[in-house]
């Protein structure tokens, strides 16, 4: 049965290096149309494939601790949902900008405001995790 569930791993890190992969790819290709699409609408493209690579690698991460030490931890799943939480912070910023003056610009407010509160959230979470795992 172990080695069963060690297969399912080994072929779940394998679509994430895959995927790591095309999001590198992705964001080579942003690059090469930033003068058609505009360096702003770039920047904010890149931006997202480089947390979205995090996201992956950390998962990636997780994986090779779960197959190593055969338990699974909660500190990478806190990491990956800060990550993806200021991924989302930064793109709800970029559209704030652009609903300015619209109905919708009351709705993305609130909801940087509730992403604010998970990443105090988050980050108490890692900080007392982080403390329980030292001893303190």
């Amino acid at each position: 049965m172990r080695l069963a569930g060690q297969a399912v791993y080994y072929a779940a890190a394998i679509f994430l290096v895959i995927t790591i992969v095309l999001l590198f790819a992705s964001a080579i290709r942003a690059v090469l149309e930033a003068p058609e699409a505009g360096l702003l609408e770039t920047s904010l493209v890149i931006l997202d494939r480089v947390l979205l690579v995090f996201i992956f690698v950390e998962l990636l991460n997780t994986v090779e601790i779960v197959v190593r030490e055969a338990e699974i931890s909660a500190e990478p799943f806190i990491l990956i949902g800060l990550i993806a939480v200021v991924r989302r912070i930064l793109t709800v910023t970029a559209e704030i900008e652009r609903s300015l003056g619209t109905p919708a610009f009351e709705d993305l407010v609130l909801e940087l405001g509730v992403l604010t509160l998970l990443v105090v959230a988050l980050s108490g979470a890692l900080f007392f995790t982080r403390r329980v795992a030292s001893g303190d």
